[in-house]
């Protein structure tokens, strides 16, 4: 006997619960993003970035809730809506996208973050996540092992790289700190020795943990922006005399501006020196640690307490992915200590309840894209990306070399690359480029002065995509002469 079908109410929630309306969504919606990547990826439209000010784009999408509540009755938003959202979009998955750190997400893994989109296991405790915490615990054992951080290391997934600092120095503070910090709070002034290079999520750190502007010991560079050793010293000894307790060291792997890795066997034997906590912050460079070709800047990594690693920028996986590797697994436990008995049954170390290392009570399931792509590949196709990508800077960087009146800041050691037209406005020339494109690049200041600076994120990225985007900076600085 054939059911009767239910009527439709309109506006009601019960027309977006039903398997046809997802099977009809979910048709249309692979069409459309398999149209945005063939159009991306074949270098369509005049620009990367469809530029125009904040304002205007406000305005653009305040003009769109005029008309609301006009949608049909069995589709979640409006025809045209996903359309306008990608028109709008900045297309990384188009080679000429060589823009801010981020991944040229790999387009499979969309399926992946679909599917634990509408299983939604939250993870906070373990059967919340039945299959994903597993997941997590297993992979990120086998990869802080893969990374040299030894048999008893371990660590967790979180929500971005800013995050995985700050809980990475949290554990640093019960580890090595004088007292109990996160029990009895402190008025002790603690401080943490980092470049002045360092990306300011670490400051921020040390700010939100109450040690205020002075708890970041920021310590000077060479020229090529890497940690000067005897600066280091320096800013330890001038820290004692203050009366600070210096509890760690942060060393750059690699730093955003420059792409310049610090020389982290040099800082973890000054950690060990001095009793300090050593941590890495490998958020965009130590990735390269999949790559046999590209992994040198990191030797003495295996040595830090801690490492932080985003998946989302060298690796192909859509944020926030990010891991924090500690060596000593338990460390972990270390960052949070706090009674929360309608969660837990006891204190004990359950890495089955993720929520006990991270500051994260619901997180979505990180671990599925990571633990898909290990298990399927190991460090291969890891290492395949990685080398593209840091090839396609160290070509860029070539091509720059030989054009008249260029200059390159340094040469790339991981996939950034800042350059410079010696005699010219380099930020008019960057926003000209932004203005009129079809390249995206950004600008960043080294010194006092400007320079342009590329990310290669995209592995589509041709050698004839970075002749001509040097091509249009030389036409675009020609019209502003």
């Amino acid at each position: 006997m054939k059911a009767c079908s239910k009527p439709s109410i309109p506006h009601h929630w019960s027309n977006f619960y039903t398997v046809d309306a997802f099977r009809k969504s979910g048709r249309q919606m692979v069409d459309q993003l398999a149209d945005y990547l063939l159009d991306s990826q074949g270098r369509k439209g005049d620009r990367v970035l469809p530029y125009s000010s904040p304002k205007e784009r406000l305005n653009h999408w305040q003009s769109k809730l005029e008309k609301k509540g006009s949608g049909a009755e069995d589709a979640l938003w409006k025809p045209g809506f996903v359309e306008e959202v990608v028109a709008q979009s900045n297309r990384l998955h188009d080679p000429r996208y060589a823009g801010h750190q981020v991944a040229v997400p790999l387009p499979q893994l969309a399926w992946l973050q679909a599917a634990t989109a509408l299983l939604n296991n939250g993870m906070a405790i373990d059967e919340m996540g039945p299959a994903s915490s597993p997941m997590e615990e297993a992979v990120m054992r086998e990869l802080a092992n893969f990374m040299g951080l030894g048999a008893d290391s371990g660590g967790i997934l979180c929500h971005g790289g800013t995050l995985a600092n700050l809980t990475a120095l949290l554990a640093a503070r019960q580890r090595k700190a004088t007292g109990n910090a996160w029990r009895d709070g402190s008025d002790r002034k603690c401080a943490v020795l980092v470049s002045e290079q360092a990306h300011y999520c670490v400051d921020r750190a040390v700010r939100v943990m109450g040690w205020g502007a002075a708890g970041t010991v920021k310590v000077g560079t060479l020229d090529n922006h890497q940690i000067d050793p005897h600066a280091l010293q320096k800013a330890y000894e001038q820290s004692i005399d203050a009366g600070m307790e210096v509890i760690a060291v942060v060393g750059n792997a690699c730093t955003t501006s420059t792409g310049t890795f610090d020389d982290l066997e040099v800082l973890a034997a000054f950690a060990a020196e001095k009793g300090l906590w050593f941590h890495v912050d490998g958020a965009h460079g130590a990735a390269q640690i999949f790559s046999e070709r590209n992994r040198a800047p990191l030797k003495g990594m295996k040595r830090a307490d801690s490492v932080a690693m985003d998946f989302h920028k060298m690796l192909g996986v859509p944020a926030l992915c990010t891991g924090l590797f500690y060596r000593n697994g338990t460390d972990a436990y270390a960052a949070f200590s706090q009674e929360a008995a309608y969660l837990y049954e006891n204190e004990q170390e359950e890495w089955w309840n993720l929520s006990k290392r991270t500051f994260e009570c619901t997180k979505r399931m990180l671990s599925v894209s990571v633990f898909g792509i290990w298990e399927a590949h190991g460090h291969k196709l890891w290492e395949s990306l990685v080398d593209r990508l840091v090839d396609r800077a160290q070509t860029a960087a070539r091509v720059v070399e030989q054009r008249p009146g260029w200059e390159v800041f340094a040469r790339p050691e991981s996939n950034i690359l800042c350059f410079r037209l010696k005699g010219s406005d380099n930020a008019a020339l960057r926003h000209a480029m932004l203005q009129h494109g079809p390249h995206y690049i950004v600008k960043t200041v080294l010194d006092g002065e400007t320079w342009l600076r590329c990310t290669f994120q995209n592995p589509l990225t041709e050698d004839s995509d970075i002749e001509a985007l040097i091509d249009r900076l030389e036409e675009l600085n020609a019209t502003l002469a």
